[in-house]
């Protein structure tokens, strides 16, 4: 079993170190940011306002990181910030160095990628342009959404390959995610490349933001779900302040998605938004088959029939004050008179819809 162990707690991050299960090389942690937490529950921050948000939880993370000594006392020239396009861009991380740590002469590389399904397999594509400008004895700093890791995994190995054929080398690499245990498969087998090819490189450390979330795949039971996609809270590590967030709305418990389409989300408006739209007319349709709001939040949350003894298995370091709030607030959703009813649900969707609609500046045809 995996559990998150509290490191420090502050109003702009608070950090867990992943323990348990799967221990290796890799350091790994979850960061919460009331920025990344907005990200992941609420689908109509997009565009310029998605992106700030992501820089501005990327600066909080790095201005308190436990790790942040080996970043901030490296030569700045040193550290390089890699992208890939486009889904790199987003986390905005060169801006966030300057915040937190006011580098200036950091510098950034890119390299274009693009996945895509043929016959139940993920490969990539349209990975041919690369401005690979890695100074030696670096420390590569990274972020993107990770759900099956093919995208992660061709960057990091052409990277490595790169900087080996310069006869360069670098001392560490530190990869943020909104995503799942993929992003872990992949960095194992880059550190145990990298420790080869490189001789002096120290660490290799993941950050999920948020939580390790869990990916969708043929033996997940949703009724609506993308397999290789969607990344759900069903059964993933949590970070307690995300889970707390939740409790603020209904629709939070219901997304489809953490994150649905990073780049999309941030680039092609019109293309993400049918995406969103599309999966609530879906739970609507849904509604119309007598399915009931308390029937969808279960689907997606199922209760603890021992939540003390699962949460405190899960969170170590926090108090009993903080579980006994938590467990109020589920109490007081699970308290609703109308949660057997599929006329809930099919308010939710109107509401989401509503509110969808509006920040893309859709008009309905019907009206």
């Amino acid at each position: 079993m995996q559990f998150l162990e509290r490191l420090t707690q502050v109003p702009s991050a608070s950090w867990y170190a992943v323990r348990g299960d799967w221990e290796g090389r890799i350091v790994r942690y979850v960061v919460s940011t009331p920025p990344s937490r907005d990200i992941c529950n609420r689908p109509e921050v997009l565009g310029v306002e998605f992106n700030l948000k992501l820089q501005d939880a990327m600066a909080a993370a790095f201005g308190t990181a436990p790790f942040r000594r080996l970043i901030e006392e490296h030569p700045e020239d040193r550290v390089c910030v890699v992208n890939f396009l486009r889904g790199g861009l987003n986390f905005e991380i060169r801006r966030a160095l300057q915040t937190a740590y006011g580098f200036n002469r950091h510098s950034s590389a890119f390299m274009s990628s693009q996945r895509y399904r043929e016959d139940g397999r993920w490969y990539v594509k349209e990975d041919m342009y690369r401005k690979l400008e890695i100074p030696s004895d670096a420390v590569l700093v990274m972020g993107d959404v990770v759900a099956t890791g093919v995208t992660m995994e061709n960057g990091l190995k052409v990277i490595l390959e790169h900087i080996s054929d310069l006869g360069s080398s670098i001392r560490a690499l530190v990869f943020f995610t909104i995503g799942c245990h993929k992003a872990e498969k992949v960095l194992e087998e880059v550190d145990a490349e990298a420790r080869e090819r490189f001789p002096g490189y120290q660490k290799t450390i993941l950050v999920y933001l948020e939580g390790k979330f869990r990916l969708v795949d043929s033996k997940t039971e949703l009724r609506i779900g993308i397999p290789g996609t969607d990344l759900i809270r069903k059964d993933a590590l949590l970070a307690p302040e995300l889970e707390r967030s939740m409790y603020q709305s209904v629709p939070y418990f219901l997304e489809r998605c953490a994150i649905y389409d990073a780049g999309s989300r941030a680039f092609d408006i019109p293309t993400y938004l049918g995406d969103v739209i599309e999966y609530w007319t879906k739970v609507a349709k849904l509604s119309e088959g007598g399915f009931t709001l308390g029937e969808a939040i279960e689907e997606r949350w199922p209760p603890h029939h021992r939540w003390f003894e699962a949460k405190r298995a899960q969170w170590h370091g926090l108090d009993d004050a903080f579980l006994e709030d938590q467990h109020a607030r589920w109490n007081k959703l699970l308290a609703r008179e109308d949660l057997g009813t599929p006329e809930a649900l099919a308010e939710v969707c109107r509401e989401r819809l509503d509110t969808l609609r509006k920040v893309g500046g859709i008009v309905r045809e019907d009206r």
